[in-house]
């Protein structure tokens, strides 16, 4: 079983933002790996 995701205000908002500036529809996948991306952006960077 999985652990409960807990999302933040920031979060919350930063998902908002990407759904917006989508053009196309977005997988969950896709919220999941961009909501990682942001919430630890030096280790993408490397």
């Amino acid at each position: 079983m999985s652990t409960p995701v807990k999302l933040n205000d920031e979060d919350v908002a930063y998902l908002l933002q990407f759904l917006r500036n989508t053009s196309q529809p977005v997988t969950t996948q896709q919220l999941i790996d961009a909501l990682r991306r942001h919430s630890r952006p030096s280790e993408v960077a490397s």
